[in-house]
């Protein structure tokens, strides 16, 4: 499945803007996202320029960081904006908003509207909740990142798709 026009342009300027900040590249693999984290944590740019600039660039790569991975996602896009933006998944009702996700780990808090959190169809909340439960708590500073956000996502993509021995749905 090819990659919306928009999506790898911002992909390719994540890239790199990155490799121009830090001198390693990123490659699309799930080992590269230490080096996502650490470029974000370099940032003190005033909130518009992350919202118009390194959230989106930042949130492509994510999301086809992701999309690659599972090999089902899809990105729906809106033109006009980004907050609109959503990767969902043909195995599963996933949906989140990877630029959303980018936004949060740049400003370290949620931003309502954006749709960072995981949105799943209500048959399929509990058994989410329940995939997640496994980590227990974690701190935010360790929430604001793409390596955790990762491990999230793919904890709850296998919960969806594996319903793993002894997880009920119905509780």
């Amino acid at each position: 499945m090819e990659t919306d026009d928009a999506v790898m342009d911002l992909t390719v300027a994540c890239v790199t803007s990155v490799k121009n900040a830090t001198g390693l590249e990123l490659d699309l693999a799930q080992d590269t996202l230490p080096i996502l984290d650490h470029y974000a944590s370099m940032a003190d740019s005033p909130r518009d320029e992350v919202v118009s600039l390194l959230a989106p660039m930042c949130g492509a790569y994510f999301g086809e960081l992701v999309r690659r991975q599972f090999e089902d996602g899809t990105w729906v896009l809106d033109p006009e904006d980004h907050s609109e933006w959503r990767l969902t998944f043909e195995r599963c009702s996933l949906v989140f908003n990877p630029i959303g996700v980018a936004l949060e780990v740049f400003l370290q808090q949620d931003v309502p509207d954006w749709g960072a959190h995981l949105h799943t169809a209500p048959e399929d909340q509990l058994r989410v909740k329940r995939a997640l439960e496994v980590y227990g708590d974690v701190r935010d500073r360790d929430y604001y990142t793409f390596g955790v956000r990762n491990e999230a996502i793919e904890q709850a993509y296998l919960g969806l798709l594996n319903n793993p021995a002894g997880m009920d749905p119905k509780g």
